[in-house]
């Protein structure tokens, strides 16, 4: 067995991708990994730096309130 990690970031690397996908002897199992902004927003999160809400009802509520509408 071989593993090949690829950078799908670039044109070569999506056609690999796709060329392997289509193969009868590889397997593609894709890794699910958070990009840079994603793992920004949990940190914030995980620091206590986002607002909660009891509900989308409330926080609807005060985005309206503070958009004045």
């Amino acid at each position: 067995m071989a593993i090949v990690v690829l950078d799908t970031r670039t044109t070569e690397a999506k056609k690999m991708l796709e060329f392997l996908k289509a193969t009868r002897y590889a397997r593609v199992v894709e890794e699910n990994t958070p990009n840079d902004e994603t793992i920004s927003a949990i940190k914030e999160v995980e620091s206590g730096k986002v607002k909660s809400y009891g509900s989308a009802k409330e926080m609807m509520s005060v985005l309206k309130k503070k958009a004045g509408v």
